[in-house]
């Protein structure tokens, strides 16, 4: 199990839930995946919440997912007659949980499972835009800022210092006079190595002088990502994860 990842289920109130809420089926189907993989056990939530059972999440697919059974009969039968269950994990440090209505008893593989519809949401109980991650400094990532019609420049292609699913840190030289807060640049591109481009619009928001190693000084420019379409989204999270598990 995961560091200091506890498996209780999470409440939530009010708007709170959409900070945390993952609908595309792609990467809720990646994540689980990635659990199962990795054979991390999760606690399976029936009767009201009431009453658990730690299980392995054996295999993924694009419809559902399949989950070991208890080896107590009674448990098992509790659990198919519940239709209100919760699943609780934790996938590279970060909690995660999803409902579902009652399961179907199934052999699959040989294995005995509880069979589960592939959830339409996922909770990543972490607010994943603060949670940035150092780019390789070998080979570092670039954005390539648009060309500005209005100024007629050229596109600048800048280092990416770190990035997260809601943003990214960009360097620039100490002088530089183009990238300060309040700023907007549409169609920026990323490229994603092994993963693929990504484009969507960065806000700068806030603006830092950094001194590296050498001594010398430079501008680390932080920056919110927006206007991702679904695809962009998936592949974005599939970098990030990959970075987690690298580090």
């Amino acid at each position: 199990m995961d560091k200091d990842i506890t498996l209780k289920v999470k409440v939530f109130s009010g708007d709170s839930e959409d900070k945390y809420c993952i609908t595309s089926a792609r990467e809720i189907a990646f994540t689980l995946r990635d659990i199962s993989e990795r054979r991390r056990p999760v606690a399976l939530y029936y009767g009201n919440a009431n009453e658990f059972i730690l299980a392995t999440l054996l295999f993924v697919e694009t419809h559902g997912l399949w989950l070991e059974q208890s080896p107590d009969a009674a448990t098992n039968q509790k659990i198919s007659a519940s239709d209100d269950l919760i699943v609780v994990g934790s996938h590279l440090n970060v909690k995660i949980q999803f409902s579902s209505g009652k399961p179907s008893l199934e052999e699959h593989r040989g294995y005995k499972t509880f069979f589960l519809p592939l959830p339409e949401k996922l909770f990543r109980l972490q607010r994943r835009e603060y949670f940035r991650l150092t780019t390789p400094a070998t080979n570092p990532l670039k954005c390539v800022i648009a060309s500005n019609l209005k100024t007629s420049k050229l596109p600048r292609e800048v280092t990416v210092m770190d990035i997260s699913i809601g943003g990214i840190g960009l360097i620039c030289s100490e002088d530089d006079t183009e990238l300060f807060p309040g700023i907007s640049y549409p169609d920026c591109r990323i490229d994603l190595p092994e993963f693929g481009s990504i484009i969507g619009k960065i806000v700068v928001k806030n603006m830092a002088v950094l001194t590296g190693t050498s001594g010398q000084s430079f501008k680390r420019a932080g920056c919110e990502l927006l206007n991702l379409d679904n695809p962009s989204k998936v592949l974005l999270h599939r970098y990030v994860l990959h970075l987690q598990r690298v580090k």
